[in-house]
């Protein structure tokens, strides 16, 4: 008995379990993938959250921003305008800064003649009593 085997017998079931573990492999790899992009739609939506949440927070600073700037600019004009007036007020501060420091003082020499004056009357005291 003889048994002749072709190429076409012999490939023709191994491509038949090369496809099939294929087409297994090719599920695996589909299921996997959809996973994937479920979680990947999940991290979008997140993102696209996120970024709505940073537009709003990015307009409200832009608009308090905004009211700063105008803010500065009328007092810098309103300090440009009143130049004169900054000037004597500043020139007010000065002299009774001034005018505190020259009382100061006169206090602290009326402060040291009374003490002198005590320390005198003491001495006279002391030589009376002796």
């Amino acid at each position: 008995m003889t048994v002749t085997f072709t190429w076409q017998t012999i490939l023709y079931p191994a491509l038949v379990l090369a496809a099939i573990a294929a087409l297994v492999f090719l599920c695996v790899v589909l299921s996997r993938l959809l996973t994937t992009i479920k979680k990947l739609n999940l991290v979008l939506d997140d993102a696209k959250d996120l970024t709505e949440f940073a537009r709003e927070k990015k307009d409200k600073a832009d608009n308090i921003i905004g009211g700063v700037e105008n803010t500065i600019s009328n007092v810098t004009s309103s300090l440009k305008l009143n130049k004169g007036t900054i000037k004597n007020v500043s020139s007010l501060v000065g002299a009774t800064t001034s005018i505190i420091g020259v009382a100061k003082a006169t206090g602290k020499r009326r402060a040291a003649k009374e003490a002198k004056a005590e320390k005198k009357a003491e001495k006279k005291a002391k030589k009376e009593t002796k």
